[in-house]
């Protein structure tokens, strides 16, 4: 795996250089990097290419650890991306079972891997693609995958005490959609969720969580265009405020619209074209380091560097359709985080 880093100036260890963390990880551009942050520290996730086990490092503010290249195995037999939410000084990590499409769960206290280093939870369900995983405070958890017999999305919460609807069981949110990678969720304030996939027209799609109801119901949602050959990437800045980031399938290009808390930008089915040609099927990722600040990235089909820009506030940078190349041949999408104000640090595998 790679990592390179920006520290509020520069990127480092330079613009087009990336830190080799070792690892050997699957590199088929499916089972990508994961990551978590909060407190200053950063936590990577990967997939072994040889034996699909969850391999961990963590960065606590000074060093990494194991070591620079070296991992914890975590165990398991992985058939998804890992995803990852921070809660403080809480992790949770969830993978898709390899051989049954079962959602398996572990979690670290802060002193220990729990249920156990190698063991994991399990959750139920018969998933396919990666889940997605929304934190909006530190005991509660919302957990979406996509259903192996509907390609209907399924969804379960962790309320600080138990698993709802209950440990293996799974409230059925409707929808059909694309089967890989998964949908994408986020969250701009306590009780707050909003979810996105892309239906099997290539549009995208959205449902929302107001604290109290599904809207615009428990199992229909929300039309909102394009024609997309990745799955959507979704980051919120600010309460009310949502930016979506999708790769056009016409074009390769990468295409963005935003809600602004009353309304759909640039309109309810119409999305802005900020440029590039990109690996059809990885899908974008974005972060904001604060707000109304965004940085979004994607990999280049052709060479397969990764390439960036960046909302200032006013402006898209370098240009509305220009990307800086950030150098590396990437074998994954990417994957980003935030660990303070203005401090990005991006990963993919070589």
């Amino acid at each position: 795996m790679f990592h390179k880093a920006w520290n509020g100036q520069a990127w480092l260890p330079s613009a087009t250089g990336w830190d080799n963390m070792g690892g050997a990880f699957d590199e088929t551009g499916v089972l990508n990097p994961g990551a978590a942050s909060g407190g200053g520290h950063a936590d990577i996730f990967g997939v072994g290419r040889n034996d699909l086990a969850l391999y961990h490092k963590g960065w606590d503010g000074q060093r990494w650890s194991p070591s620079p290249t070296g991992w914890d195995g975590l165990g398991g037999v992985c058939g998804s991306t890992p995803c990852v939410a921070s809660r403080g000084i809480l992790l949770d990590a969830f993978v898709v079972g390899n051989a049954d499409g079962v959602l398996y769960h572990k979690a670290w206290n802060g002193q220990a891997w729990l249920p156990s280093v190698t063991g994991y939870d399990n959750l139920g369900g018969a998933c396919v693609g990666d889940p997605c995983v929304s934190a909006w405070d530190n005991t509660r958890l919302d957990i979406f995958v996509v259903g192996s017999a509907d390609a209907a999305l399924y969804h379960k919460a962790w309320n600080g005490v138990g698993w709802l609807p209950s440990t293996s069981g799974w409230d059925r949110l409707g929808g059909q959609f694309m089967l890989r990678p998964s949908p994408c969720v986020a969250s701009w304030g306590p009780s707050r969720l909003d979810v996105f996939g892309v239906g099997l027209d290539q549009a995208v799609y959205h449902k929302a969580w107001d604290g109290t109801q599904w809207l615009p119901s428990m199992t229909d949602w929300e039309y909102l265009g394009g024609q997309c050959s990745s799955y959507p990437c979704v980051v919120s800045w600010g309460p009310g405020r949502l930016d979506i980031f999708v790769v056009g399938a016409q074009d390769g290009a990468l295409y963005h619209k935003a809600w602004d808390g009353t309304q759909w930008l640039p309109s309810q089915s119409g999305w802005d074209r900020l440029g590039g040609v990109f690996v059809s099927n990885w899908v974008p990722c974005a972060v904001s380091s604060a707000p109304n600040q965004l940085d979004v990235f994607g990999v280049g089909a052709q060479g397969q560097a990764l390439y960036h820009k960046a909302w200032d506030g006013q402006q898209w940078l370098p240009s509305i359709t220009g990307w800086d190349n950030l150098g590396g041949v990437c074998k994954s999408a990417p994957c980003a985080v935030q660990r303070g104000t203005g401090l990005l640090d991006v990963f993919v595998l070589g």
